[in-house]
């Protein structure tokens, strides 16, 4: 990867650095390397952003383009980014400690078919084209927003921003994106693939720096029409308070598997791990409550607690690995505190619950990384059931009845997804539909389509959240008479170990 030293800022359709030169480092969080110099953009860069985003969208020809023309640059950038799969991916797994399956068959599928989907729909919505405005009937008339704002998270910052990219695109509108200060090295290479792949001057910018500086400064431009930001509340809170503009947030999540007694339990658990485990738990979906019916708890959990302790911790880079490190050691204190903190509660520590022997990961910082967790007899009330941890942390909590299954999931102030486990179909849906989530899934995890409305984000625009990653591994699963087929499920787990 010795081209890193070519990586800029993208303002205005060309390269550039901070406009005082500062940078920032980035840092592989597997070995604790330096690997590249980012640009610190300071609030000047910001508005330099939104002035040619302005532009471009008030005077250029990105908006005024046809349908047609748009769709046929997003599918370039789609055919750009699958074209340098490979260097993308071994980028975002440098530079997120993800793992090579995760950021080849998630991210960079992801992106590239997020890309792909709205040159469809762009196209599609086209084609509905109103009556005669002249007439006295009435008529919708679709027309983009404007400068949209895209502010995105450290834990997949090629697939996020490209949610959030692609269908502002698709529209017509322009954009200026900034990601997170921790993994901004693919999002810059998006600005340079969206250059090469013929998007005009000023349609997209790329600008990196700290949240505080360039995200509040995009926030509260009037140059903005649109903010749009994946993260933390906190952020959240801090972006909407000062915002001129919209604000779509997609935040926190604390999401529940309730698994019923008559249960598939082979099939639960896997799903279970898949929900929690799947990226380390640093995703807002993360199914990080498991709910379970106190008939089948002690099998459930001993299956999900052997297999959670054969996931291989190593190199994000080898095949063979399921879980690389976590972000940042810090990152890592903090999750070790939730533990501490919910064994102390009376939660019962199964595995995990700490980082690895320096010595079983020669070449890694170990303490960067943080075993598999799981955590049994958790009361519903306590922080480890009510707080995003944000790891690789399962809360695993008995229940008696349906009834009291339903009130625990509900039991939260997040609302994002959740999974009910049955055999019986009727009875899952019964209890899903008593569920306040956004996204329910029946005996599965995290099965996403893109071609489907919903999906992460509460208060969100829905169109951004159809977008779903890993159509290459996705399209592969199929619904068998509208029952679930569970070599399907089992299937997702590919990306993590094929003996769990």
């Amino acid at each position: 990867m010795a081209d890193l030293a070519r990586l800029s800022m993208w303002l205005d359709g060309r390269p550039v650095a901070a406009a005082d030169g500062e940078t920032f480092a980035s840092y592989n969080p597997a070995t604790g390397e330096r690997i590249a110099e980012v640009p610190r953009a300071s609030a000047l860069d910001a508005q330099a952003a939104v002035r040619a985003a302005r532009t471009a969208f008030d005077q250029g020809p990105w908006p005024r383009m046809s349908p047609a023309e748009r769709a046929a640059v997003l599918r370039r950038i789609a055919e750009l980014l699958t074209a340098e799969s490979g260097r993308l991916a071994e980028l975002e797994v440098r530079d997120t400690g993800s793992t090579i399956r995760t950021a080849t068959h998630v991210a960079v599928a992801g992106a590239a078919a997020a890309f792909e989907w709205c040159a469809w729909w762009a196209e599609t919505l086209g084609t509905h084209e109103p009556p005669d405005p002249a007439g006295d009937g009435e008529y919708l008339h679709w027309r983009p927003v404007g400068v949209v704002a895209a502010i995105t998270p450290w834990n997949l910052p090629l697939l996020l921003a490209s949610w959030k990219i692609a269908p502002a695109l698709a529209a017509g509108n322009t954009c200026v994106l900034k990601p997170a200060s921790f993994t901004s090295l693919t999002a810059l290479e998006l600005g340079r693939i969206a250059h090469d792949a013929g998007l005009p001057p000023g349609v997209l910018n790329v600008v990196t720096g700290p949240g505080p500086v360039v995200g509040d400064e995009l926030a509260r431009s009037p140059g903005i029409d649109l903010v749009t930001l994946t993260g933390s509340d906190g952020v959240g809170e801090r972006v909407r308070s000062a915002a001129a503009s919209a604000v779509r947030l997609d935040l926190g999540g604390k999401s529940a598997n309730v698994v019923l007694d008559d249960a598939d339990l082979e099939l639960a658990a896997s799903g279970a791990l898949w929900g929690i485990f799947f990226h380390n738990g640093q995703i807002c979906m993360a199914g990080a409550r498991l709910v379970a019916a106190e008939k089948v708890y002690d099998e459930l959990l001993a299956l999900i607690t052997k297999r959670a302790r054969l996931l291989r911790l190593g190199d994000p880079l080898d095949s063979a690995t399921d879980l690389g490190p976590l972000i940042t050691r810090q990152h890592v204190r903090t999750v070790r505190r939730h533990v501490l903190a919910a064994v102390a509660d009376g939660a019962v520590l199964r595995c995990g619950g700490e980082p690895p022997d320096a010595g079983g990961l020669p070449g890694l910082d170990a303490a960067a990384y943080f075993r598999p967790t799981v955590l049994a007899d958790v009361a519903p009330d306590s922080a480890a059931a009510q707080e995003e941890i944000f790891g690789p942390v399962l809360s695993v909590i008995p229940v008696r009845s349906d009834d009291e299954a339903v009130a625990v999931a509900n039991g939260t102030r997040y609302g994002l997804s959740a999974a009910v486990w049955s055999r019986d179909r009727a009875r899952a849906r019964g209890v899903a539909e008593r569920l306040r989530a956004d996204t329910v899934w029946l005996n599965d995890y995290r099965m996403v389509d893109i071609t489907r409305p919903g999906g992460p984000g509460r208060g969100t625009d829905r169109l951004w959240h159809r977008l779903t990653g890993g159509l290459d591994v996705y399209r592969r699963r199929q619904h068998v008479d509208g029952r679930v087929d569970a070599a399907r499920t089992r299937g997702n787990h590919e990306l993590l170990s094929s003996e769990i």
